[in-house]
């Protein structure tokens, strides 16, 4: 009995861990897939944006509505893997390998959207980049719910995030340039930079008067 018993429980146990582990790699693929889309939906607007640069061609009603649609799947995207963090659903290997994914193909959505809005100055779309971190930091989290709030009621806002401790040299090069001391910090319309947590009002105000500010890193 004593061994049956011994069996039955080894049996349970390596069940458990095999629906776990492909429930995990299900996971993985299913964010993957995201990914791959839109880095394919990314890279047809960089194409098609080398394009209008090679003709002379502007068209900023197509190209505003096409980085909101890669905004909506960057933010999918972010939504999805947060939940799986919060959830422990993911094994730390894996969920790391996703998130740099996700964070480079954030800054290269991001540096589209800056060309996008240097060219078409006259119907510029509000842009945020927030910086963060995950360890013991309430105020990213409450940073986080404040964006989330903005968004929710302004579909037109892009939120870019990174985490300031994420080993990524890209990532690393973009605190470095905006001299990122400070988390929270964020950036409005690329240039307005602001440390510590800011409520959704500040936020809203900061983002209509920054369409012509200066650079301030500092």
């Amino acid at each position: 009995m004593i061994i049956s018993s011994f069996l039955i429980v080894v049996f349970i146990f390596l069940a458990g861990l095999y629906v776990g582990t492909f429930f995990d790699s299900s996971r993985i693929v299913d964010v993957n897939e995201i990914l791959i889309k839109a880095q394919m939906d990314t890279d047809s607007l960089v194409t098609e944006n080398d394009f209008f640069n090679t003709f002379a061609v502007t068209d900023c009603n197509l190209l505003n509505n096409r980085m909101n649609y890669l905004g909506e799947r960057l933010g999918e995207i972010g939504r999805t893997l947060s939940r799986y963090d919060a959830k422990n659903m993911m094994s730390k290997q894996e969920y790391d390998i996703l998130k740099e994914k996700y964070f480079l193909l954030e800054l290269k959505v991001y540096n589209l959207k800056k060309r996008t809005s240097d060219l078409c100055t006259a119907d510029i779309q509000p842009t945020v980049l927030f910086f963060y971190n995950t360890k013991n930091n309430q105020e990213s989290l409450n940073q986080g719910y404040a964006l989330d709030s903005i968004v929710k009621n302004n579909k037109e806002i892009s939120i870019f995030s990174f985490d300031v401790d994420f080993n990524n040299s890209a990532v690393r090069s973009l605190i470095f340039y905006y001299n990122v001391t400070s988390i929270p910090t964020i950036v409005v319309n690329f240039n307005d930079k602001h440390e510590g947590f800011i409520s959704e009002r500040e936020i809203n105000a900061f983002i209509l008067n920054s369409k012509n500010v200066v650079v301030n890193k500092k």
